[in-house]
């Protein structure tokens, strides 16, 4: 007797999945897409209270070993993930409901082997490369972190794709509390590098405990190894697998390629900065990936509905990421002494050139999502495998003669590369169109409130009056999408074409 399949509803109930062709699919995003952001702002100003202690608690030079160490593995998420999550809420999105619990169950079973080998593979690095014995166990230890919130992130996917965005919020939230009480606990009991390697092991384990009872019923729980499957998945990943994984390491190369080239200090310096950085390129990721899954069934069901689609997300990643942008520069100075302290004054400039190369992470993260929907893969692979290699050469070259300054002008060009290479694959060849009416408005509302670090303001009070300033000039220049304003307020549907 087959099996029924959980994501077939029972008689009278409705598709969960049926949110995506909704008229209101669109008010959903982005109201999900704020939730999900409020919930990591959340979960940051928490992180950064503990990344304040644990940074002055290890100093300089073990905090830049515990950067190197989770940049190492942040390398092994990016390979064991390579894009398969992507291509698999991509596939669920659009797949009948009789085929969504094989292709769950083996993605699981995908990721969590690619992540075991990703781990043992990391650890065999640390030793060639002579790291100490705490940075090699450290290694292992977040690790095995790693492999817990992999499968944590898989039973993501069909909540995600279903438009929950309450408890996608939820499971993000409570993993960085839960981490964050964990730092502030080690701190007071003076512990050293090894056990806040080891805090992602509960941390990922009390979201795992979560996400179960929430997926149950939903999507298979245990991990299939279904060889003519894997080699189905194979096949649909394929080239992306391999420009995804590109794409995700080549950010933490920079850190990883400055920890053999440049001094501890230079690693520290870099690390403080970097850990702002890596806590802001989060938000586009959120924010789109929460658009993927009816950017992929517009896709293949409306290609107009699409094209509206991709010039409202690049928009939105326009204005956030000017802002974001805007405020890391006026604002660096800030934040590395509250996450680390005076000692870390060199890494304020490093900080202010990455906060530069935000604006285009927004855009950059925005063109590969539109370019996942298309399957444009091979456009993916070109520019990813560009950056990649472009900067772990700069970051060579650079580092030597200008220290961790160098490591984030090698970000800042790969970054802005990215958005270069992606912009001629996505209009190059036609596939979308993008009308550049807001970017002249969204322009003179940065250099506005830019224009402010000539007065007087202090610090502090010169973050919120340019904030003021540039979200008043955009508004007062028609430069809000009304969609999201309607959205915002609840004011029905948004308008599609």
């Amino acid at each position: 007797m087959t099996q029924a399949d959980p994501l077939v509803p029972a008689a009278g109930a409705g598709d969960p999945l049926a949110a995506l062709d909704s008229p209101t699919a669109g008010g959903r995003v982005i109201r999900g897409g704020v939730l999900r952001i409020a919930s990591y702002v959340v979960g940051v100003a928490l992180g950064i209270g503990s990344a304040a202690l644990m940074t002055r608690h290890l100093g300089v030079e073990d905090f830049g070993k515990y950067v190197i160490v989770t940049s190492l593995i942040a390398m092994v998420a990016g390979l064991s993930e390579a894009g398969v999550a992507n291509i698999a809420a991509r596939e669920f999105a659009t797949r009948e409901p009789s085929e969504r619990n094989k292709l769950i169950a083996n993605v699981l079973g995908i990721r969590l082997a690619v992540a075991c080998l990703g781990v043992v593979a990391a650890a065999g690095f640390a030793v060639l490369a002579d790291y100490d014995r705490a940075m090699t166990l450290g290694v292992l230890l977040a690790g095995v972190g790693l492999v817990l919130g992999t499968a944590q992130q898989t039973y993501a996917i069909p909540i995600g794709v279903a438009l929950r965005f309450g408890w996608l919020s939820a499971l993000d939230l409570l993993r960085q509390v839960a981490f964050v009480a964990l730092v502030v606990v080690l701190v007071f009991a003076d512990a050293g590098l090894l056990p806040f390697l080891a805090a992602t092991i509960p941390a990922s384990g009390v979201a795992l405990a979560l996400a179960v009872p929430l997926v149950r019923g939903t999507a298979p729980l245990m991990p299939r190894f279904d060889r003519a499957e894997w080699l189905r998945i194979s096949r649909l990943v394929g080239v992306y697998a391999a420009a995804a994984a590109a794409g995700t390491i080549y950010v933490s190369a920079v850190v990883v390629t400055t920890s053999l080239v440049g001094t501890e200090d230079q690693s520290g310096y870099l690390g403080a900065a970097f850990r702002v950085f890596s806590v802001l390129v989060a938000i586009p990721i959120l924010l789109v990936s929460s658009a993927f899954p009816v950017l992929a069934r517009a896709a293949s069901t409306d290609r107009e509905r699409l094209q509206y689609v991709i010039q409202r997300l690049l928009d939105i990643a326009l204005i956030a990421g000017t802002w974001v942008g805007l405020s890391t520069v006026l604002g660096a100075d800030v934040a590395i002494e509250i996450v680390a302290g005076d000692d870390f004054q060199p890494a304020v400039p490093v900080l202010q050139i990455q906060g530069i190369a935000l604006l285009a992470s927004f855009l950059a993260i925005t063109g590969a999502f539109a370019l996942v929907s298309l399957h444009r893969h091979v456009a993916l692979l070109v520019g990813n495998v560009v950056a990649l290699v472009g900067s772990i050469v700069l970051t060579a070259v650079l580092v030597e003669s200008s220290g961790a300054k160098g490591a984030a002008v090698a970000t800042l060009v790969g970054e802005a590369g990215l958005v270069g290479l992606y912009a001629i694959a996505l209009f190059g060849s036609r596939a979308a169109r993008y009308d550049l009416t807001l970017v002249p408005r969204v322009a003179a509302a940065g250099l506005l409130a830019f224009a402010l670090v000539f007065t007087p303001l202090d610090r502090v009070p010169l973050l919120v009056v340019s904030t003021v300033v540039y979200w008043g000039a955009l508004y007062l220049l028609r430069g809000i999408p009304p969609e999201v304003v309607a959205a915002l307020r609840r004011r029905g549907p948004n308008p599609q074409p």
